[in-house]
């Protein structure tokens, strides 16, 4: 067989486990590593050269390997080797001939650790050598890694250093990158929650945690818009004992002696109000102490708040309860509590206005001097309002009032509640002017929700009215009664336009 043939037939052979190993391996298969550094040449022993072997090799990309042999025998045996890289691939090639060229196909490079990945092409039995020296560089970006988690741990306020990189598909770190990576998390955090990588590492140094509880850190790649990764879970615990709060403040008023309150807590919280759940102070003894008081009230802790539902008052007025930490010296906490006796029923005494004038309300019944204020919300009615005292609204119907009369020792605070009409209907205040029999007689009748110029009218014989003048809430009368009717109290009667109807006394003189 000529050197043609047997070139030939090595590469048909070559190509065939190309094809085999293609099927399974594909084009871009793992290589795990950093960026490796440079290209050393080629060297040679015993008739094999590496031809042309390439500058750079993206990782976990089939690459193509040729040797040349000038001193084989035929059915010598070549082998690509590494010792320091796992490869795959077509890593065996028999020779046909004394010279020619090995082809290794879709050869591929991982667990490449010392910066570079050499090759070494090996003559089996001649045992002629040649080797190689590739760099390889990563694929493009996949994703983001959390290569130092934060601590599982943290106290609250406390920095939490970890560092966050880019990495391809493989893991493989990409060293060129100066991405914009942000951390977000349910946790509220300070610091610097957004850097960018030098060399493809993020590194965050001052990053804390300002509230307590258990939450995850997210990274997010803002430049490439990279996929998110979350951290493993972190736990904040409270900071170091501080203060006390009242966390459910005690009732402002109570109305009687000997009758325990309403349950209220007190909380152990570090400087930045956390509540101190697992901490040195979670199970503090907390006391309660006042002058109203027969003696203090201790409660202990749990989980950093300690719950009162025990305290009974001894004296009446204006009681100061203190809060104070037995367990450490710690800031206490103060609330003050008005203890007396209860009003006497509070009534509000006004039901009944109109809508074209507002209505002063007033009370009556209460103790003490406290002052009365009013609140007030719609009923039927619209637009409900009170305005120093005074309810007013748009629309006829009902408001719903409510009077509150403060606590002036030793009353507690009473309080009382009203449905008020605003009527829409007319109303007559007054008549003003005398009617004289068998005489033009001039009257002004005042009031509210006339409704245009009504049909006036009387109970007497011979009596004939017209409106002069309407001003919606006057009217002026032209009157004449003739006849014989005996002077005395008359009644004259208004019936508006929109059906309602007013009545109103009047004297008729003779």
């Amino acid at each position: 067989m000529n050197t043609v043939n047997r070139i030939t037939n090595r590469r048909g052979v070559a190509s065939r486990a190309k094809m085999v190993l293609g099927a399974g391996v594909g084009s871009a298969m793992l290589l795990a590593g950093v960026a490796f550094v440079g290209v050393l040449p080629a060297s040679a022993s015993a008739g094999l050269t590496f031809t042309n072997p390439p500058a750079s090799v993206a990782a976990n990309t089939g690459t193509t390997f040729t040797v040349a042999f000038t001193t084989a025998t035929s059915g010598d045996t070549i082998t690509l080797s590494s010792t320091n890289c796992t490869l795959a691939g077509n890593l065996v090639d028999t020779t046909t001939a004394t010279s020619g060229n090995a082809t290794f196909t879709s050869i591929i490079l991982s667990g490449a650790s010392t910066g570079s990945c050499a090759l070494v092409a090996t003559d089996a039995p001649t045992d002629g050598t040649a080797t190689a020296t590739v760099t390889v560089t990563p694929a493009a970006a996949n994703k983001v890694v959390f290569t130092t988690e934060p601590a599982s741990t943290t106290p609250v306020n406390t920095a939490v250093p970890f560092t966050v990189e880019t990495e391809d598909t493989y893991g493989n770190l990409e060293t060129g990158s100066t991405d914009s990576i942000t951390l977000t998390s349910a946790c509220t955090m300070t610091g610097a929650s957004s850097v960018y990588e030098v060399g493809g590492v993020a590194s965050f140094t001052s990053v804390e945690f300002s509230s307590v509880g258990s939450c995850y850190i997210t990274a997010t790649d803002t430049t490439a818009a990279l996929s998110p990764l979350s951290s493993t879970l972190v736990t904040v615990t409270g900071g170091t004992p501080a203060k006390l709060a009242f966390t459910t403040a005690p009732p402002a008023t109570v109305a009687t002696t000997g009758t325990a309150v309403t349950t209220f807590k007190v909380s152990v919280e570090d400087a930045n109000g956390n509540v101190d759940i697992t901490g040195t102070g979670a199970t503090d003894q907390i006391s309660i102490s006042s002058t109203c008081l027969a003696s203090p009230v201790d409660v202990t802790a749990v989980a950093g708040v300690a719950t009162f539902a025990t305290v009974e008052f001894e004296t009446t007025g204006a009681c100061t309860l203190t809060a104070t930490d037995t367990s450490r010296t710690i800031l206490t906490a103060t609330s003050t509590v008005s203890v007396g006796q209860a009003q006497a029923a509070l009534v509000i005494s006004t039901v009944v206005g109109y809508l074209d004038a507002p209505l002063t309300l007033a009370t009556s019944g209460g103790s003490g001097a406290g002052a009365v204020t009013f609140t007030v919300t719609n009923g039927t009615a619209t637009g409900c309002v009170i305005t120093a005292g005074v309810l007013s609204a748009t629309t006829g119907g009902t408001c719903i009032v409510t009077a509150t009369k403060a606590a002036i020792a030793p009353y507690t605070t009473a309080t009382a509640t009203a449905t008020v009409t605003i009527s829409s209907a007319p109303k007559v205040i007054r008549l003003a002017g005398v009617i004289t029999r068998n005489k033009v007689s001039h009257v002004t009748i005042s009031g509210y929700n006339f409704s245009g110029r009504p049909k006036v009218t009387s109970n007497v014989a011979g009596f004939k009215a017209t409106v002069e003048r309407d001003t919606g809430k006057t009217l002026t009368l032209s009157i004449t009664v003739t006849g014989s009717t005996k002077p005395g109290v008359k009644v004259l009667s208004l019936a508006f336009a929109n059906g309602k109807h007013a009545t109103v006394k009047y004297s008729l003189r003779g």
